[in-house]
Formats: structure tokens, C-alpha cells, sequence
């Protein structure tokens, strides 16, 4: 519809554009020619168009293609890649859509680079994750996250910014030289003590002693201040950032398996605290969590108090104790810190175990594979045509290693685009962003991997009936152990319940369902016992099932339904209701696209009564008539040919085009040596159509008259559209 009132527009923007050049022309004037791109009304555009639309709606949807390209394009690129492109694809998680399909894409990213990059878990901490680098940098500068980080931290950064008295030195030395200089200024009489002197000699003396600890007293007050800030405020933290920690400590676990949960959960502490909070508590000014005067900066004293509450707290993050026999005498003296060290290691450890156990990013999004398809507007992503270009190469540089087989959906949208358009035109201004809509190219269909899951389900629930009849030493055994007709007339008791229950169903769309689990043509033991072992056979070519183990896997997992029933019951309440609230977004959808289509309908008919206004008889009257000969039809190439009728006798055909009642409709009729030919109805809607698709004639059956497509058109907009 939307491609209708295009060509209806373009027709009618060309022939002032025509007319406007002609004019141009007759005085001199250069014509300027109009920019091409992606947006331009034309079959290969738009084609093209939508080839870029299914392959960015893909790229949003299955994070696998850009975590693996993210790993597979040179490293120098992929951080730029990922801050510029992939954010872009993304619209920056700007809505609750975005940002879980944004966090999917973190996920995988991240479970690419533990496999491909992590040789052990201390790399986390000791190295610098791509991936990670950029899940903080994005969860700690946007604003909503911005926000987060100032109401937990702010305030008390706050408090140590506008204590003037608090200087949280305790360099012997600079202690020392500061109580110099306070006596002088109090006494105004120079001290008679050394200016220069060894840290040794400065802790000599017991002002200095007294100095240094006190402010270790009010350093581990203001560190538990900020510990337990922290530590109270998980839930208040963004969900991002704790999934992002939850899939850390996961994929870690599944790497190293040999690594303590100690070890793991250091690392996650890396991630939470030291990558994500620890930079914001140094340099509160680069993070706009507080809210510095017009003019006014940090000094030199607040920096270093933040500073020294931020290593204490990274020390107890990572449990790096200070050595009571350092060489260096300040560390001596904070090894007075390790005990509370210790304390407080053992509270981070529980909040970054809190910390990284959260819901499923499906429950917190209610998220399901029915969401985009209930969706009333679909998606649309902000890019530039130079942003296309680049990652249509990448992914043509690299189709290999991000696709998994020959059958994989990316290379199908990659064969219909072909190779990236090498006149820059064909995209459009390489630098301006335009809006683009993403589309779905497959209809929602139940994937083989769901078919084979609902295969192990029905199959589990076959087994059950089963052995609710019969016993066995083995399943195997019971499988080839002939009933004995008192097992046999039990299930035919039980298969004539079920079957009268199934009937009572009002759909036939629900008797003839693939998820049905009961099957009516299992009307005795031994045709359900070949059914079980026909679905197991199919289960065991994709690996769910081992018949020398004997089934062991299906068999356990019936006992863990068994054992979760009361869960399965929630969990079903849960699917219900998001059914429903789908069933309902859904016919809302129906409702809209309906109402949709009817302004569509009645948009079109305003554009071609328009497209017609100028075409009126001077006299009034709507219908307005064209006559010629077939000859002169012919020499202008309107006419191609006239089947059974001879070019020769083209002079003695006289065709008569006119319009109708019916707007945008002509009648098209001929007399030839007193006979009529059939009259013809002409569509001028169909014939932009036609000229869209680049079909260059058009053959009338039933008259057999060939005409040329875009020279018919021209006709019509010069005598019955008003263009001269």
C-alpha cells in the first residue's frame, strides 16, 4: 500500500519536475539532478532497502553474528566497532526491547571472548576484556545509570568533599612537615626542629604517631560507610550490570571448573566494584555524580582523600593485604588496616554473591519470541549509509566464521544483497543518519530444535503411562516385555477417558495439534511401546537419549518433573498469563492494521482524485476523451502491436482513450472499418506498478493489444492530468 501512494506522488512530483526542467532549459538554466539512495522510489533501492532492513533485524535479534564478528574483524577495529555500530543497531538500549536484546548481545560477546581470550580466571583482573570495558563504559555514562551510580555514591562523596578538615595523609613526612608548619603559624616563632629529616626520625615523635593513626580511624569510619552504602543498595543497582556479572561468574565457572567459587567471585568483584564503582569514587567529576559551581574544580586534598577510601576499598574487594614488613613505611603502617580488611573482604564477597544472582533477562523484560510479532510499530534504527556499507563488508570479509552452516538465514540475506554497492549513490549521503525499519524476513515457525523439545516432552509423558502399567528390572526391558491382558485392558480403560476427554475439545485445531500429548492411535500397549521407541530413536540421532545407558537421560528427567511439579504449576500460571496479555497486545494489532488499511485505502483514492484535478474539461464535465489513429500510436511507441491486425492497416484503426467514473480508470476502445474492438480497462495505479517492477510492456488478452508501459503513462499524465 505504502509503495501505491509512493508511485502515486512520484507521478505527480515528476511531472512538475518535468515541467520545471523544461522551463529551466528554455532560459538556460543548469538542471540539478536529485540525490539518489536507499530512499529513492525504484525497484532496485527498493529492494535493496529491504534487504538491509532483514539483515539489521536480523543482526539485532541473534546476537551469535556480531559477538562472533566481534572476535573474528582485527582487534584494533572492534572496540570502535562495537562504541560506534553495534550501539547504533541498538539505538543504545533507549527502550526496555533494545536494551534486552542489547544485554543478549553483551552475553554472548562476552562468553566469545572467555572462550576465545581467558586463559585463567585472574586474566579478568589482571587483563583488560574488551567486552567488559565496554559493558561499564555503557551501564556507567548512560543517563539512567548515571543517575543509579549518583544516589549511591553522591552523597557520601559529597560529605568527604565538603569536610575542609579532613586530609587523609599519612605519609610520615608530610605529616610531619605539616605539624611544622601548623606550630609555626600557631606560635609565630620558627620551629627549632629539622625541616629535613628521615621517615624514621619523623615518627620519632608522637604528635606525628598520633596524626597518622587518628586518620586511619577516620579513614576505616568513612570506608564503612561507603562498604555498607554499597553492600545496602544491591537491589537499587542497574539490572544490566548485574546480569553482565551473573554471566561472568557463569562462564567462568564453566571454563575452570577447578576454580573455587572464591576465585570466581573475585573476579566478579573486579567487574562490580573496581571496573564499575571505583573509577566513579576517584574522579566523581568525570562521572557527574556531583554537581560541582559554575567555574569550580576538585583540589588537590579531595582528590587524594577520594583516592585513598577508593585503594582501601579495592584492597578489601581483593583481599590484598598490606605487608607489615614492606620496605616502604607507610605500608608498615597500614598494615594496622588488615584485620578490617579481612572484615570487610568477607561482606564483599556476599554482596557481589548477591550481586550476581538475579532473574532471567526474559522474566525482567517479559520478553518472549512473540514480542516483536505483537509489536504495533515495528523497530527502527538510526544509522548512516557509510555504517551500512562498513558492516555489510565485515560481514562479507568474514560470512565464514560468523555463520554456522550453509542453511544459516545470514547467508541468504547476504546473497540477496550481493556485494556492497560500489556507487556510493546507490546508499546516499554517506554521512547522514536516516531512519530504518527494521523487518523480519521469516515467519514466526516453530524451529526443528522446538519441534525436537516438544518430541522429548510428548515422549516423557508416553513413558509415564507406560510405566504406570507395567514393571520391569530396566525400561529397555520393559519396552520388549509383552503386556499380559490384564495390563492391557487397564490401558484400554485408561485410553477410553483420554479419548472421550480429547473429543470434548471444541477445536479441531486443538485435536490435531503437534503438542497434543495424547495420540488416539495408541490403542494398545504394544503401538504406544513402537511409538516410544520410534520418538526415542529420533531423540537419540540428536543426543538427547543413550539406549545403552537406558534412556537414563529422558528417565531423569521425568523425576525431576516429578519432583518439581509444584514449580512447573507457578511457572505454567506465569505462561498463561503472558499468553494472555499476547492474545490481547494481538488483537489489538489486528484492530490497528485494519483500521490501518481502510486510511490507506482512502489515502489513495484523495491521491489520484488529486492527480486527476488537473485533467477536468474546461466545460466541467469529468469525462474527457483522447482520439488517434493506430498508425500514429505506432511511430510514437505507444503502440507495439495489435494482434491479427497488420501494421499496414494500422491507419484505418482509430483508438479512443477515456476516462471514467471511476478515478484513475480509463476505457480504451477502437473501431476499425466500421467494427468495434473490445473495449479495454485501463488501471493507472497498475501501470505505475508495472513501470516500478521495470516491465517494459504490457499485452491486453482478451484484444490482443501490446502497448508500451511508460509511454502509455506519459500520454495519460499529458491529457487527462493537465501537464502540457
Amino acid at each position: 500500500m505504502d509503495i501505491k501512494i509512493g508511485l502515486l506522488v512520484k507521478n505527480r512530483l515528476t511531472l512538475t519536475d518535468v515541467v520545471t526542467a523544461s522551463k529551466k532549459l528554455k532560459k538556460g538554466g543548469e538542471v540539478v539532478p536529485k540525490n539518489r539512495g536507499l530512499k529513492e522510489l525504484s525497484k532496485e533501492s527498493r529492494e535493496m532497502l529491504e534487504s538491509y532492513q532483514h539483515l539489521f533485524y536480523l543482526l539485532q535479534t541473534n546476537p551469535k553474528y556480531l559477538a562472533k564478528l566481534l572476535f573474528t574483524m582485527p582487534q584494533n577495529n572492534c572496540t570502535k566497532f562495537m562504541e560506534s555500530v553495534v550501539l547504533t543497531i541498538y539505538n543504545y538500549g533507549t527502550n526496555s526491547r533494545e536494551e534486552c536484546l542489547l544485554l543478549r548481545l553483551f552475553e554472548n560477546a562476552l562468553k566469545e571472548e572467555v572462550q576465545r581470550k581467558v586463559d585463567k580466571v585472574q586474566d579478568i583482573s589482571t587483563g583488560s576484556p574488551t567486552v567488559i570495558k565496554i559493558v561499564v563504559g555503557y551501564y556507567r555514562g548512560t543517563q539512567g545509570n548515571q543517575n543509579s551510580l549518583k544516589s549511591l555514591l553522591g552523597p557520601l562523596i559529597e560529605q568527604v568533599m565538603e569536610d575542609s578538615d579532613l586530609n587523609m595523609n599519612i605519609h610520615p613526612l608530610e605529616v610531619y612537615k605539616a605539624w611544622i608548619s601548623r606550630t609555626e603559624t600557631e606560635t609565630g616563632e620558627p620551629s627549632k626542629l629539622p625541616y629535613d629529616v628521615t621517615p624514621e626520625q619523623a615518627l620519632k615523635h608522637k604528635e606525628v604517631t598520633d596524626e597518622i593513626e587518628n586518620t586511619i580511624k577516620k579513614l576505616v569510619k568513612i570506608i564503612k560507610s561507603f562498604q555498607e552504602k554499597i553492600i545496602g543498595t544491591v537491589d537499587q543497582m542497574p539490572y544490566g550490570i548485574r546480569y553482565m556479572a551473573m554471566c561472568l561468574r557463569k562462564n567462568l565457572k564453566e571454563k575452570f571448573p577447578e576454580s573455587s567459587e572464591e576465585e570466581i567471585l573475585k573476579a566478579v568483584g573486579n567487574l562490580l566494584y573496581y571496573r564499575y564503582m571505583n573509577p566513579v569514587i576517584t574522579a566523581p567529576d568525570s562521572f557527574e555524580v556531583i554537581d560541582l559551581a559554575a567555574g569550580s574544580n576538585m583540589n588537590n586534598v579531595q582528590r587524594r582523600n577520594l583516592g585513598s577510601i577508593a585503594k582501601i576499598l579495592q584492597h578489601a574487594a581483593s583481599f590484598k593485604i598490606f605487608d607489615s614488613d614492606a620496605s616502604h613505611i607507610t605500608f608498615r603502617y597500614l598494615a594496622s588496616l588488615n584485620s578490617f580488611i579481612k572484615t570487610a573482604y568477607i561482606k564483599f564477597m556476599e554482596f557481589f554473591d548477591a550481586a550476581s544472582t538475579i532473574t532471567d533477562i526474559d522474566e525482567h523484560f517479559n520478553m518472549d519470541e512473540f514480542s516483536d510479532v505483537t509489536m504495533l510499530n515495528k523497530p527502527m534504527i538510526f544509522i548512516s549509509p557509510s555504517e551500512i556499507s562498513n558492516t555489510h563488508q565485515l560481514l562479507l570479509d568474514h560470512q565464514k566464521q560468523v555463520t554456522d552452516t550453509d542453511e544459516d538465514p545470514m547467508n541468504e540475506v547476504l546473497a540477496s544483497l550481493g556485494p556492497v554497492p560500489e556507487d556510493e549513490q546507490m546508499l546516499g549521503d554517506k554521512s547522514t543518519e536516516f531512519g530504518l525499519v527494521l523487518t523480519n524476513k521469516w515467519e514466526l515457525n516453530m524451529s526443528d530444535e522446538s519441534n525436537i523439545q516438544a518430541m522429548f516432552s510428548k515422549t516423557k509423558y508416553l513413558i509415564v503411562d507406560l510405566l504406570k502399567i507395567q514393571r520391569g528390572e530396566t525400561f529397555a526391558a520393559i519396552l520388549h516385555t509383552p503386556a499380559n491382558t490384564q495390563q492391557q485392558e487397564l490401558y484400554k480403560a485408561i485410553h477410553s477417558r483420554r479419548l472421550a476427554a480429547e473429543n470434548e475439545k471444541t477445536s479441531e485445531e486443538e485435536k490435531n495439534s503437534k503438542m497434543a500429548l495424547f495420540d488416539p492411535n495408541d490403542t494398545s500397549i504394544e503401538k504406544l511401546k513402537e511409538h516410544i521407541l520410534k520418538n526415542l530413536h529420533i531423540l537419540e540421532q540428536h543426543k538427547l537419549v543413550t539406549p545403552t545407558e537406558d534412556y537414563q537421560e529422558i528417565l531423569t528427567s521425568i523425576a525431576k518433573d516429578i519432583c518439581n511439579q509444584r514449580k512447573y504449576r507457578q511457572r505454567r500460571k506465569q505462561d498463561l498469563k503472558k499468553i494472555g496479555e499476547t492474545v490481547e497486545r494481538m488483537n489489538k494489532k489486528k484492530k490497528y492494521y485494519g483500521e490501518a488499511v481502510t486510511y490507506y485505502q482512502e489515502y489513495v483514492k484523495a491521491c489520484v482524485n488529486n492527480l486527476s484535478k488537473g485533467g477536468k474539461s474546461k466545460k466541467g464535465d469529468r469525462r474527457k476523451t483522447a482520439k488517434y489513429s493506430a498508425q500514429k500510436l505506432y511511430e510514437k511507441g505507444i503502440l507495439v502491436e495489435i494482434e491479427k491486425v497488420p501494421v499496414s492497416s494500422f491507419k484505418a484503426v482509430t483508438i479512443e482513450f477515456a476516462s471514467t467514473d471511476q478515478v484513475g480508470i480509463f476505457e480504451v476502445s477502437g473501431r476499425l472499418s466500421g467494427f468495434n474492438i473490445d473495449k479495454i480497462n485501463v488501471v493507472f495505479e497498475n501501470l505505475l506498478q508495472l513501470q516500478y517492477e521495470g516491465v517494459s510492456t504490457l499485452k491486453f488478452e482478451d484484444s490482443g493489444v501490446v502497448v508500451n508501459v511508460n509511454l502509455l503513462i506519459f500520454l495519460l499524465n499529458k491529457k487527462f492530468y493537465g501537464v502540457e
